[in-house]
């Protein structure tokens, strides 16, 4: 068990960067610490890192080493999450990431259900456009685009336009796609066309506005100061719908938008509070 606790304190030496800052990661010593990988290095007749007095580097052996001990301390610490998850309920923190639309919009109630059925879970979100899911250290991620390994389809998005009430009462409301160009129009991120589909197919129209941006909740909120009509994600404004403060223009025209997945950023034994509110939201997503 000495030598498995050695191998632990390597490793967090070298997450740490430091002895020192593993050291206070660990509540050791300092001398402890470098005691301790000073005595795995002699039983394993190798040097595992260069130290000098500003820096602390892994050697080529030290690098190889760390690779693989690193991969079986995770399997062991996923080994006994498994075990800890037959005899206990689930607790503990959720690490959740989503995109602001998808997060502000969609996810409060479910997130709230989930929580009065799990009292002892606690979700901490993150609300961006774009996370390094493995360097954050995120348990599960919302997030649109192309399937790729440990993701489910969550929904299909539509995108599909909408405007206040204030607005469409100042400036008239669109009878058809053509009527657009007559329109401030609310542009997400540098697209200068729209692609509509309706009853006649797919048409491109050209959009000119006062505003554009590279987040979709502005441009939601923008729509709901009568700032112009924009093109929405259906789920992203449902409740400003029933509300009152969005109403759908060109209710037969529609933009394909990318499909939403839940990403699950590790192979690995999921933890049981991970798992149950990966279930869930796979059950109650709206479709």
């Amino acid at each position: 068990m000495e030598e498995l606790g050695d191998v632990a304190i390597f490793v967090q030496v070298v997450a740490a960067g430091s002895f020192s800052a593993a050291a206070r990661a660990l509540w050791m010593p300092k001398s402890s610490v470098s005691r301790r990988v000073a005595r795995l290095e002699n039983r394993l007749g190798v040097r595992l890192l260069h130290r000098t007095t500003r820096s602390l580097a892994l050697t080529d052996a030290g690098r190889a080493y760390h690779a693989r001990v690193s991969v079986a301390l995770s399997e062991l610490d996923s080994a006994a999450g498994a075990a800890a998850d037959t005899r206990e309920a689930p607790r503990g923190v959720v690490r959740l990431a989503a995109r602001p639309d998808v997060g502000a919009e969609v996810l409060p109630e479910l997130v709230a259900a989930f929580l009065a059925r799990y009292p002892e879970v606690r979700v901490d979100m993150t609300l961006s456009p774009s996370v390094d899911l493995i360097e954050g250290g995120f348990d599960l991620a919302l997030r649109a685009g192309p399937e790729s390994r440990g993701s489910t389809r969550l929904q299909d998005t539509r995108f599909r336009l909408f405007a206040s009430p204030v607005y469409l009462a100042r400036k008239g409301i669109p009878q058809r796609p053509a009527d657009l160009s007559g329109h401030l129009c609310l542009r997400f991120g540098d697209a200068d066309h729209w692609h509509l589909h309706g009853p006649r197919g797919e048409i491109s129209v050209a959009v000119t506005g006062p505003l554009a941006a590279d987040d979709l909740s502005f441009v939601r909120r923008s729509a709901i100061a009568g700032v112009g009509i924009a093109l929405l994600p259906d789920p992203a404004v449902a409740a400003s719908v029933r509300s009152g403060l969005l109403t759908p223009v060109l209710p037969d025209h529609h933009a394909e938008g990318q499909p939403l997945h839940l990403v699950v950023p590790s192979n690995r034994h999921l933890p049981l509070r991970v798992a149950v509110l990966r279930d869930f939201l796979l059950a109650n997503f709206p479709r």
